[in-house]
């Protein structure tokens, strides 16, 4: 009975009116008041999420440290909160101490030996998630409760995926994984100073345990920022299409599409950039690509269903608009030197960073008002027509490889929006927290196959920015490598160093006669490239022709005689 006073103590508050937070203004005045775990804790996260960011010098090998002891918290905290919550069920203690201890001696592990063990970790991470999600998914075929059926399925594909796309190319996270880190760090940081600032001024009681778990912190960040049923009402009539006036909005919405569909096409055919940015500005597919992001996350399935029609509606009439107006209207500009064309057929994980950036910005400027006007510059940063316009100019000539990386860029942009925008808009109070509580797997099972596709997606484009990364490291490794081997003294000028596959091409100007040995070249390019080599060396022979200037010659003088 005593412990049950006790524990009641902590969750309820004392009888009698009810404390007033305190103000920034009051806090400031007594700072010592902010200090508490989690402010402690967001601030240093935030810290060093900054300096990964930032300076990218240091990144790698803070990253390693920083995984290490954060491995060494949380398995601290796991081993605390295990002996502290003794109300806990005992199996919940069990599994928090061996998770405990496997975090502790795995962090033990990486301040040893960092890169290797990052290394290491990622390809068994990787394997493991394969065999757990392939059980998974067979627990899920021959699973006779139906109830987990789905879950499981959920679970398992995106699972799948995951390590799919992990041991696909192990070796790139290790080079991408500080800016991963360095990315969570901040984003982590800043909700947990939130929180601490919040636990601090007394308006949410404090954790129980030493530190709280993200969960808790994030949804006291959820619950903190809720718009409220009125906002949320004027949001669902901007993103949908629905009454009062719904065939109005509708006829608007299709024009709309048309017509920039017809921009974009034209624009494409003739290799114009300016007017592919105006086909942007007026194309309406953002508009129902966010409304089924804030459908996803407030649990409205008839919105989503809805939306996500109309985007696909949108999808097959842009395309086959686009195949009509190329069929008829000659190209302008020759398809293999189309800019807008050829830069829209090779989608690399730079266009994913762009969508995501743009959905999230769509989605803050939809909610706040004071930013509206920026969703002009969101449709410039993120094309969703274009890639269509594309796909049925290259349908039209038979180029079925070029049509589908120019359809791989819209599902990357059309993926990226939703995944991105969906956060924002939980961040941002529009999601409503009772339904998120109350519906939290129901929504988490509807977005499954949104990140589903975005880790498959994210596959092809890993891969063909690892090989532009490779490219571009070989490209700096040779253009090194023939530096040394010109003398400083030299006639010949570099004019450029290219690395295509197994050879290497190096165009220089000057005297034929004063070219080093290339075997020496050869040899020394095989050492740092790392394999056997072609190289060609082209000459082009420079000539000099000086004509010395003309003297002007005196000019005759002008005599007067008024005699």
């Amino acid at each position: 009975m005593a412990g049950y006073r006790l524990a009641m103590s902590r969750t309820e508050p004392a009888a009698g009116p009810a404390a007033r937070p305190a103000s920034a203004r009051e806090l400031l005045a007594h700072p010592a008041r902010l200090v508490n775990p989690s402010t402690l804790g967001g601030a240093v996260a935030l810290a060093v999420g900054l300096v990964l960011v930032l300076v990218p010098a240091l990144s790698h090998g803070l990253t390693e440290t920083v995984v290490g002891v954060g491995l060494l918290a949380s398995g601290v905290n796991d081993l605390w909160t295990t002996a502290r919550r003794r109300h806990v069920r005992t199996s919940g203690r069990v599994t928090a101490a061996v998770r405990g201890l496997a975090s502790v001696a795995l962090a033990l592990v990486f301040l040893l030996s960092a890169r290797a063990a990052l290394a290491a970790t990622i390809l068994l991470g990787g394997i493991y998630l394969l065999f757990r999600s392939l059980l998974t998914l067979l627990l899920a075929v021959f699973s006779r409760d139906r109830s987990r059926r789905a879950p499981r399925f959920a679970s398992g594909g995106v699972g799948l995926a995951f390590s799919v796309l992990i041991l696909a190319a192990p070796g790139a996270y290790v080079d991408w994984i500080a800016a991963v880190v360095g990315a969570v760090a901040i984003f982590g940081g800043t909700i947990t100073l939130a929180y601490g600032y919040r636990v601090a001024s007394g308006s949410i009681p404090a954790p129980d345990g030493l530190y709280p778990s993200f969960t808790e912190i994030l949804w006291s960040w959820v619950e903190h920022v809720d718009v409220g049923p009125k906002r949320r009402t004027l949001l669902a009539d901007q993103l949908y299409l629905e009454r009062p006036e719904m065939a109005a909005k509708q006829v608007a919405w299709w024009t709309m599409l048309v017509l920039s569909v017809c921009i974009a096409t034209l624009a494409v055919l003739q290799d114009s950039t300016a007017v592919v940015i105006g086909a942007m500005l007026v194309a309406p597919l953002m508009t129902p690509i966010l409304g089924l992001s804030a459908a996803l996350v407030s649990g409205w399935a008839y919105r989503a269903v809805r939306s996500l029609a109309l985007i696909l509606g949108g999808t097959v009439v842009a395309v086959g608009v686009a195949f009509v107006l190329a069929s008829w209207v000659p190209i302008v500009v020759p398809f293999d030197t189309n800019s807008q064309i050829t830069s829209r057929v090779d989608p690399t994980l730079l266009d994913m960073l762009i969508a995501l950036a743009a959905g999230a910005a769509g989605a803050f400027a939809t909610v706040d008002r004071r930013v509206a006007a920026s969703l002009g510059g969101v449709a410039i940063a993120v094309a969703l027509v274009p890639p269509l316009s594309v796909v049925g100019v290259a349908l039209s000539d038979n180029r079925l490889e070029d049509a589908f990386g120019a359809l791989l860029l819209f599902a990357t942009n059309f993926v990226s929006i939703v995944l991105a925008a969906a956060v924002v808009f939980v961040l941002a109070g529009v999601a409503d927290p009772r339904s998120l509580r109350r519906d939290a797997r129901r929504i988490l099972f509807t977005l499954t196959p949104f990140v589903t596709a975005a880790l498959f997606i994210l596959l092809p484009l890993l891969l063909t920015t690892n090989g532009l990364l490779t490219t571009s490291a070989q490209q700096r490794t040779a253009q090194d490598v023939v530096d040394d081997w010109l003398p400083d003294d030299s006639a010949l000028e570099l004019g450029s160093v290219s690395v295509s596959g197994d050879s290497v091409r190096v165009e220089l100007s000057g005297s034929p006669d004063d070219v080093p040995s290339t075997s020496d070249l050869q040899s020394d390019l095989d050492d740092a490239l790392g394999g056997s080599y072609a190289v060609e060396v082209a000459v082009t022979p420079v000539q000099v022709e000086q004509v010395p200037a003309v003297s002007p010659s005196p000019s005759p003088s002008l005599r007067i005689d008024l005699g």
